[in-house]
């Protein structure tokens, strides 16, 4: 999407505005094109794009979504004493909110397997800045459950799959991943080590233990146990994960290696 790299830097200035609480005129200007947008103890008051003035919030929108089409866009903040006068917005909108706003916009119209290529396989939570950023607004149900899960630590690939999160919070996570709200960190993967715990309550199989086909040998069985433990060993795990869990996350561990074994050996008879 050509938009996409514009979406991410504008948004991302906006997000920096709004946490420094920033007043004054933020300027942008692409080919033979500008606008305005005025800024208030990081809120927006104001926007004049492509001569064209915003009266409410939504046209605020609109317009800074058409500015991240523009081609060569340049940024300039200027802390001045002015402001819009007569065109003040009845209802002044936060600059995070309408950050995320025009990303959530920008991710939307993205194949997925582009979202997926941004995305990648790593294990994401939420930064301080992605803290910040959801605090105060108000998010779609799916939004949440993503948000709930990253607090956490959540392997991308895993997200579709998590109850209440499905596609639209897959996206979700990629507006956040350009906004800088979410980033891959190294850590354990909660909704994977429920699910196992859950597996071992049902004594689940060798073979389903290691997410392998019932039939696979003992290289495969090496792999998906080399790849599991990546996520599941208790070192994984910070300080803040209660008892149970880290308890939990060492049995599991060991199970995973008495899978293996057993799939060793039994291909070895």
């Amino acid at each position: 999407m050509r938009a996409l790299p514009s979406a991410t830097t504008v948004c991302r200035v906006l997000v920096g505005l709004d946490r420094g609480r920033a007043s004054g005129t933020l300027r942008l200007r692409g080919l033979g094109r500008q606008g305005s947008l005025w800024l208030s103890a990081g809120y927006i008051v104001g926007a004049n794009i492509d001569r064209r003035v915003a009266t409410a919030s939504g046209q605020v929108l609109e317009g800074l979504y058409r500015m991240c089409g523009w081609e060569q866009v340049v940024l300039e903040f200027v802390q001045d004493g002015g402001g819009p006068g007569c065109w003040r917005l009845d209802d002044p909108i936060r600059a995070r909110a309408l950050a995320l706003q025009t990303m959530r916009r920008a991710v939307k119209v993205m194949d997925a397997a582009s979202v997926r290529a941004e995305l990648r396989q790593g294990m994401y939570r939420l930064t301080s800045a992605g803290e910040e950023l959801l605090d105060p607004l108000p998010l779609q149900p799916e939004e949440k459950a993503v948000s709930f899960w990253l607090r956490r630590g959540v392997r991308a690939e895993d997200v579709e799959t998590l109850p209440g999160c499905g596609l639209a919070g897959y996206r979700f996570l990629c507006s956040l991943k350009l906004l800088g709200a979410a980033a891959p960190r190294n850590g354990g993967s909660y909704p994977l080590l429920l699910r196992k715990r859950q597996q071992l309550r049902q004594q689940a199989s060798a073979h389903v233990l290691l997410d392998l086909p019932e039939g696979a040998g003992g290289r495969d069985a090496r792999r998906a146990l080399r790849k599991l433990v990546k996520d599941l060993h208790p070192d994984r795990f910070g300080e803040e994960t209660p008892p149970a869990l880290r308890r939990a996350s060492g049995e599991i561990v060991t199970a995973l290696v008495d899978a293996e074994a057993r799939i060793a050996s039994n291909c070895a008879k």
